[in-house]
């Protein structure tokens, strides 16, 4: 909401009050307008005063320290508790969490057994299941170490980063497209999603992760993967539309895009609600809305060529060599055309009145403004489509064959098109050598309703926080350089081991996806209005933690997962855990969780024997479902837009490497709670209903998984039983009660059908079971 007309003055409850009791003679004074922001002004102020957050109200923080905010506090000495109940010797995770049960009265359940500890933590740290082998080699290693070891081979495993990139990849709300109508591809998209899955294998420090993302141009000038990197600001969707949008909207709407990512991600604020008033309830005013978007004033999303000249040289090649064999198809196709494209000319130049007759018949230098726009009409009425010219030869079932034979013949070479030579997906920025770009307050967000201008910087609280009044870069240097530095400047400040936010967030992302629920409950809200920490101690000790071990992201990965808490059973209950705390918000049992969409894709594959381990590349396209095609969308005429990959091994890669089109949803996908890539998104619902049993009952793909797990199994020798056994160790990480295997047995000779057809339904059976869909 906006402020009073003053905004200099610090807004107080006082303040508010007075402007209450002085409405009557206010109104007699003021427009309309200004009346509407006081009357704004006191609901706000009164709001906040009914919610507990008088503090909240001084836009600069408090003078006191205990009116801060916590979140905007800085980490300060933490020290794990020592105590009876907590022990030195343990580990610090558990202190933390033991103390806070002692003190709540609550008691904890045990561990969970080694076979529930395996998969959980093989599919927290991978997202797959394990193998029947590795299942084997731990259950029979009874040695003290036996966990840690497993989870150092976890985290050195290649598919840790495929999988922790698609946690990253939610928050940097990705896709290979723009979204919007068109929806157009993005080429080189992929190339950002692999940078982020390399980074997470190589343990890139998380300081170093964050400023590529933000200046990867002006960090690590002339790296071809810091410049990859800087995609991050540019993976949100993006309107193109034949330049029916104002170029001045548009721009503000690409700035809005990044700044708004870049406070939720990093900083876990929602800036955004700063962009057209005053944060209704955190200190964050509308000017620091526009100081962080002047950081991105002088950023443009560019492409910059990453390839060498002999790959320049080769597609350069390849291409005029296919449009050579393409040249004399479209000719004969524009020549079976010509005839329908004539006569639809013909009349539609009949359907002229006389006077655009005239204009038409006029020479350009002849015709007044006015004449000129009425030929700019007659124009566009006289453009034969393509859709006019199908419709057109349709009637004709000769040349209609012959038309649809030479677009199918163009399209099968067009597929033998090279990619264009390897380029960054980009953010970089050249100012001007006298000046550098300007950021202007913008009245409730309007683009055309320029305010003051203000000066690139962070939001006042949190640099009040950490000593420090502003971003830290030169104008002169800038000027110099052609690079303004603000992106430079905001990344080292978000970096900056004392910032108050930066580690916290981070740390309870990694929580979140290890306990199903994060420290602080609203994961990217760490203001006023987000959850209060559940642990707070805790929270600020693993910022701490992270801190002090470079920013390094598996030493805490390997702390939290071998943690008691982590370990203890989802299945037992606690008398006083269920009574006191029934959300389980303190951790006195783990959660139980059901897979995400990919992780369940990536299991069935796994099971089934058609899972392809490839990594990186271009996106993959499956086949689609015949009512997913029909939703995609060209003003072109295109033979087949959803190209399927021909090799069908590529079908079994991993989900995060399938291509993803913002317009076009994946069933499994959208029926397990997949985000849209519109928006990031921080932690992803779960919800139960119908459509999931029908997609991984009656799906094509659970169909084919289903059957090839099928062929699996009945090629394992020596019987039945130890088929059986193979089934359940695969899809449960153990094998069948002597009561399961009878009923598995009885199933399979209950029907006098074909062997692989039975073998089909249990193998359905097994991977629609709640034990294969959901983490122990």
């Amino acid at each position: 909401m906006p402020r009073p007309p003053n905004t200099s003055k610090a807004v107080t409850v006082e303040n508010g009050i007075a402007w209450k009791s002085d409405l009557a003679s206010f109104r007699r004074v003021v427009g309309r307008e200004q009346l509407m922001a006081r009357l704004c002004t006191v609901l706000w102020a009164l709001g906040m005063i009914l919610a507990g957050n008088a503090v909240g109200l001084q836009a600069e923080g408090g003078s006191s320290s205990n009116s801060v905010h916590w979140a905007f506090r800085p980490l300060g000495v933490v020290l794990p508790p020592t105590s009876e109940i907590a022990p030195v010797s343990v580990n610090p995770i558990d202190a933390f969490l033991d103390v806070a049960l002692a003190e709540h009265g609550i008691e904890s359940v045990g561990l969970a057994s080694k076979v529930e500890l395996l998969r959980r933590v093989t599919y927290d740290l991978t997202g797959l299941l394990p193998t029947s082998a590795a299942v084997s080699d731990f259950l029979s290693d009874a040695s003290q170490g036996a966990y840690l070891r497993m989870v150092d081979r976890l985290l050195a495993s290649s598919a840790y980063g495929e999988r922790w990139a698609q946690h990253w990849l939610d928050l940097a709300h990705y896709a290979d497209s723009n979204g919007f109508e068109l929806d157009a591809d993005r080429p080189d998209a992929w190339r950002y999603r692999d940078w982020v899955i390399r980074a997470f294998n190589q343990d890139m420090p998380y300081d170093q992760f964050l400023r590529w993302q933000i200046a990867g141009d002006e960090v690590a000038p002339g790296n071809p993967d810091a410049l990859i990197a800087s995609g991050f600001g540019r993976s949100g969707p993006l309107e193109v539309v034949s330049g029916n949008i104002d170029p001045e909207e548009r721009r503000q709407n690409e700035l809005i895009g990044v700044t708004t990512t870049v406070g939720s991600v990093f900083m876990g604020l929602t800036l955004g609600c700063a962009r057209c008033h005053d944060h209704k309830f955190d200190p964050l005013p509308m000017t620091d809305y526009y100081r962080l978007q002047a950081c991105f004033a002088g950023a443009e999303l560019t492409e910059i060529p990453i390839h060498d000249e002999s790959e320049k040289q080769f597609v350069e090649r390849e291409t005029s060599r296919i449009k050579a064999l393409i040249k004399p198809i479209e000719a004969s196709k524009a020549a079976l055309e010509a005839p329908y494209r004539d006569r639809l000319l013909k009349r539609k130049e009949g359907e002229l009145t006389v006077q655009e007759r005239a204009v038409r018949a006029k020479k350009k230098e002849e015709r007044t403004p006015e004449e000129e726009r009425l030929f700019e009409g007659t124009n566009v009425a006289l453009r034969v489509t393509w859709e006019e010219i199908a419709e057109a030869v349709d009637e004709h079932a000769a040349d209609k064959t012959i038309r649809e034979r030479l677009k199918r013949q163009i399209h099968e070479l067009e597929l033998q098109l090279p990619r264009p030579p390897a380029h960054a997906m980009a953010m970089t920025e050249k100012v001007a050598a006298d000046k550098l770009p300007e950021t202007h307050v913008l009245r409730r967000g309007n683009a055309k309703h320029k305010q003051s201008v203000v000066r690139p910087g962070a939001p006042l609280i949190l640099a009040k926080a950490m000593g420090s009044p502003d971003l830290s870069f030169s104008p002169e240097r800038a000027l110099a350089e052609r690079k303004s530095g603000r992106r430079l400047a905001l990344a080292q400040w978000l970096a900056d081991s004392v910032h108050p936010l930066t580690a916290r967030v981070m740390v309870n992302r990694l929580w979140l996806h290890h306990f199903g629920k994060g420290l602080v409950g609203t994961p990217s809200d760490f203001g006023t209005r987000g959850e209060i920490p559940v642990n707070q101690p805790l929270l600020d000790w693993l910022a701490s933690e992270l801190i002090r071990n470079g920013w390094r992201l598996k030493s805490l990965h390997r702390l939290m997962v071998t943690s008691n808490g982590y370990q203890r059973s989802s299945r037992e209950a606690s008398a006083s855990g269920v009574a006191k705390d029934p959300e389980n918000r303190r951790l006195w049992r783990m959660n139980r969780r059901r897979m995400e969409a990919e992780g369940l894709r990536d299991a069935t594959l796994q099971v089934s024997g058609l899972i392809n381990y490839r990594s990186g590349g271009p996106g993959v396209r499956p086949p689609l479902e015949p009512e997913v095609r029909e939703l995609i969308f060209t003003e072109a005429e295109v033979v087949d837009l959803w190209a399927v990959d021909k090799d069908a091994a590529e079908y079994g890669r991993r989900s995060i490497y399938l291509h993803r089109k913002r317009n076009v949803h994946y069933p499994m996908f959208d029926a397990f709670d997949a985000p849209d890539a519109l928006t990031p998104c921080p932690q992803r619902s779960v919800s139960t209903h119908a459509p999931q049993a029908l997609v991984m009952l009656n799906s094509g793909f659970a169909q084919r998984a289903s059957r090839a797990f099928a062929i699996e199994l009945l090629a394992i020798p020596h019987g039945d039983e130890v088929r059986i056994r193979e089934s359940f160790l695969r899809c449960f990480a153990r094998t069948p009660s002597a009561e399961e295997l009878h009923w598995t047995r009885a199933f399979l000779a209950s029907d006098s059908g074909p062997v692989e057809d039975r073998w089909t339904d249990l193998a359905l059976a097994l991977l629609n079971s709640n034990e294969f869909v959901y983490v122990p």
